[in-house]
């Protein structure tokens, strides 16, 4: 009876949770007993007459936290171990049950989904609603110590206030330029690559695959310094060519567009070989038509990142000429005279311009994204 019970409760979907949270959970009162035995053998240990801040730095990170570690775990404990319980006692009465009841069940944990999503949506939308709301208020209201869920008078001229601090206009500009390019060159070389490494046939393909995978871990910060030098000499610095060559090539989209040409029946492109189609007719006619989907999804991501890009904008570009949306909201602390200033609020109405775009496309957009990247995960 037991063994059967035990059984039903492994097939339970939330079993396999319970088990990790209730390791979690030991884990933290471990850490809590040990911080209680570190901290028994230091103060042991301690000299007399220290003040308190001087006793607070000499103890160890265990020893601080130990009340923390301790409580948290026993409160985990005693919630895994309910949910444990209540899991026990569903699956041993399930028979019993009736179906209206399990109809009812049904329900509950339907709207209980629903309830768990919307919480999670509002917190994760919630930074964009602040953003929103604080570019509306006074400079005054927004550093207000209890902070207001909605402006008290709402202030619109904090954009146009934007517009006449900085060169907005500009940065929009070079955002879309450099933006279109990148996204082109990494649509172009992304599609070419991919093709070579899913339906070629020449020596050393997957190693070269594993290569550009490697280049995958690798972020800018690292490689930005020689390719700062590179650009330097070739004296891109402020400009164009600057922002956009060391971005046209993106390791991430030639995985993403080599599972999805994989996944596309060589019979196509026989057929399109059959027709009298070459390479770049097969991958025209064949492949991106087949992987739609796909290629929109990277063409919004690439588009979104290029917009948002900040760190090798604001390394390259040092003028407003140049500047891109992203860096050029950094530059809204600056009154005319050059002297920093707390005007968060046209900060915020700087953002919120700088992702009506964005927001945009992506709400237009969304289902294709979806879809390119179930498509590109399932081969």
């Amino acid at each position: 009876m037991k063994g059967s019970l035990l059984l039903k409760m492994r097939q339970a979907g939330w079993f396999d949770l319970l088990v990790f949270f209730l390791a979690f959970s030991l884990i933290l009162v471990a850490l809590g007993i040990t911080g209680y035995i570190q901290y028994n053998i230091q103060m042991n240990n301690m000299d007399e007459g220290l003040t308190k801040y001087e006793i607070k730095e000499a103890l160890g990170f265990f020893a601080l936290s130990r009340e923390n570690f301790l409580t948290i775990g026993l409160i985990a404990v005693a919630v895994t171990l309910l949910g444990f319980a209540l899991l026990a006692i569903s699956r041993a009465t399930e028979r019993q049950v009736s179906q209206q009841a399990k109809e009812n069940m049904h329900h509950m944990r339907v709207v209980l989904q629903y309830v768990v999503a919307g919480m999670i949506t509002l917190i994760m939308l919630f930074p964009i609603y602040w953003m929103v709301i604080s570019s509306l208020k006074t400079s005054t209201e927004l550093l207000l110590p209890v902070p207001t869920l909605w402006p008290r008078l709402f202030q619109w001229a904090n954009f146009p206030n934007v517009l006449k601090r900085a060169p907005f206009i500009r940065y929009l500009f070079n955002t879309l330029v450099t933006t279109f390019f990148i996204m082109v060159g990494q649509i172009i070389i992304g599609v070419l690559a991919a093709y070579g490494f899913s339906k070629g046939s020449f020596k050393g393909k997957n190693v070269l695959f594993l290569l550009v995978l490697g280049a995958l871990m690798i972020p800018i910060q690292v490689t930005f310094v020689p390719i700062y030098v590179m650009v330097s000499r070739l004296g891109w610095v402020n400009s164009f060519p600057g922002l956009i060559v060391p971005n046209l090539v993106s390791a991430y989209f030639i995985f993403m567009l080599r599972q999805s040409f994989m996944s596309v029946d060589d019979s196509y492109l026989d057929a399109g070989r059959v027709d009298g189609l070459n390479r770049i007719g097969l991958i025209v006619h064949v492949l991106i038509p087949m992987c739609a989907p796909t290629m929109i999804t990277i063409s919004i991501i690439t588009f979104i990142t290029g917009w948002n890009s900040y760190f090798w904008p604001k390394m390259v570009a040092t003028k407003d000429e140049f500047r891109t949306i992203a860096v050029g909201v950094t530059r809204l602390r600056q009154t005319f005279a050059g002297m920093e200033t707390a005007n968060y609020n046209e900060i915020m109405a700087g953002a919120v311009m700088a992702i009506i775009p964005i927001v945009i496309l992506f709400l237009i957009l969304q289902k294709y994204i979806m879809a390119g990247m179930s498509k590109a995960s399932m081969k």
